[in-house]
């Protein structure tokens, strides 16, 4: 199963908000008629997701006590890795049947012919969840659903640029090794199969990407990580009646990202560590001139 194979043939909004899933922590449920190929596009998915921790249902839990002990250090402190979950096909009707709560989980179910169908999952879905994300793998055409959020109210610039970079950069990269190896090889008499061989860059291609996508998702995560450690700051003059805010460039600057609008980071801050830090961050021309003025007296 090669995740990005399945993503090139998505419509560039579906592309994304697998991307935008993963980072929001919307669960992802990935249907499909074989469990080895779900099984195996799970993990390629959770590795996109390495600055969180990785736990497998059934194998590091089963309990819903287990699971409460795994995620607690997420409300006291902010330096843990969140944790991610993922359920492999095998166990994922237990899981439904035994969680409520699926933040952060990318769940495979197998679809049996006369048995299950999407619509009855989707159902099932619904009781358990507010919001999720459906992949349906299919031979004839993978489709990605979002249900519970309306896609008009979400923002996938963040992930478009993703989509682009994947693009650009890995077509750049194999183009060059390309060139190097045809100047290598000029040679009249070289075996055509030999060649072909030498050129075949399938595998190096699926890595470059996986490279760039991990890089990209890392890059926002520290760079919202920052903004964080700026906003709780603030946030906590705020709590002893010390009313400050911070310009929207100005803490883009500070931060030293701007692939994002600011927004954007705020709401994976919301999702990432559970704070709402919209009060403390001002948009305006006033606050920003106040904060431009103010950097410029070092």
């Amino acid at each position: 199963m090669n995740f990005f194979k399945i993503l090139d043939t998505l419509k560039r909004q579906d592309a994304a908000l697998i991307f935008y899933a993963l980072l929001n922590r919307i669960p992802i449920i990935v249907c499909g008629k074989y469990s080895e190929d779900i099984n195996n596009f799970l993990i390629e998915l959770s590795e996109l997701i390495h600055f969180r921790k990785e736990f497998v249902f059934y194998t590091d839990f089963i309990s819903v006590s287990e699971y409460e002990d795994l995620i607690q250090n997420e409300n006291i402190d902010y330096n843990s890795e969140r944790a991610h979950i993922r359920c492999p096909c095998s166990v994922s009707l237990k899981a439904l049947n035994r969680f409520n709560r699926f933040y952060s989980w990318i769940i495979g179910i197998e679809l049996v012919q006369n048995v299950d169908s999407s619509f009855n999952i989707k159902k099932s879905l619904r009781k358990k969840m507010d919001a999720f994300l459906i992949i349906n793998l299919n031979l004839d055409k993978n489709e990605v659903e979002l249900e519970g959020i309306n896609l008009k109210e979400i923002d996938l610039s963040l992930e478009q640029s993703f989509l682009q970079k994947i693009s650009q950069d890995t077509e750049k990269s194999i183009a060059k090794m390309m060139r190097v190896l045809n100047e290598k090889t000029k040679i009249d008499d070289i075996d055509k199969d030999l060649m072909n061989t030498l050129l075949d860059f399938e595998t190096e291609k699926k890595e470059l990407k996986k490279n760039i996508i991990k890089s990209e998702m890392q890059k926002f995560f520290s760079a919202s990580k920052r903004a964080f450690f700026i906003l709780s700051r603030l946030n906590l003059l705020r709590s002893v009646e010390i009313n400050t805010k911070i310009g929207n460039k100005t803490l883009l600057e500070t931060i030293d990202y701007e692939e994002a609008p600011l927004e954007r980071i705020i709401s994976f801050i919301n999702k990432e560590w559970n704070e709402d830090f919209f009060m403390v961050v001002e948009n305006g021309k006033k606050i920003n001139a106040l904060d431009s003025m103010q950097s410029m007296w070092g």
